[in-house]
């Protein structure tokens, strides 16, 4: 599932309740919410602000995280500015991602299942590991999301 018309117009994500917003919004509209679109957001948002390509420290695109967090639960309040998140960044990474599939998964030779079969899930993970770049560490934090193989053909263990 795509996002409707009402998930895109939060976009741009500048906080974090503008995130919760949309999540709760696509998991309640959706049975199967698209995990690659919700991947790629969180993994922008999280490598940007681990990663050294994120805003500097004082940017006032980011706020300290840690002074919204309320005995480890974010406050209805909670409006902590995180990086923008543009809606036509999030599409793009997401048709790179279909595409890549696309060009070398065929679902109808599956059968064109309702549901992910084992041997589909086999097959999407053996392009997604032969597409990785082999110049880096897997075992190297914050790459298991989507956003870090389509930005950099990176993923960890764990993605």
């Amino acid at each position: 599932a795509k996002l409707s018309d009402e998930e895109i117009a939060l976009f741009p994500l500048r906080n974090i309740n503008s995130v919760v917003k949309l999540f709760k919004t696509h998991l309640e509209r959706n049975l199967e919410p698209n995990l690659a679109i919700l991947s790629i957001i969180l993994g922008y948002i999280e490598n940007t602000l681990t990663c050294s390509r994120g805003p500097e420290a004082g940017d006032p695109e980011t706020n300290n995280i840690s002074e919204e967090i309320n005995d480890g639960v974010w406050g209805e309040n909670s409006i902590t500015k995180l990086p923008t998140v543009e809606y036509s960044f999030v599409e793009a990474l997401y048709q790179r991602f279909l595409s890549i599939i696309k060009a070398h998964v065929d679902v109808v030779s599956f059968g064109s299942p309702k549901y992910a079969s084992r041997e589909l899930v086999k097959r999407v993970s053996d392009v997604v590991w032969c597409t990785l770049s082999s110049s880096y560490y897997k075992d190297r934090a914050h790459l298991q999301s989507i956003f870090s193989y389509m930005t950099g053909a990176k993923l960890d263990s764990s993605g």
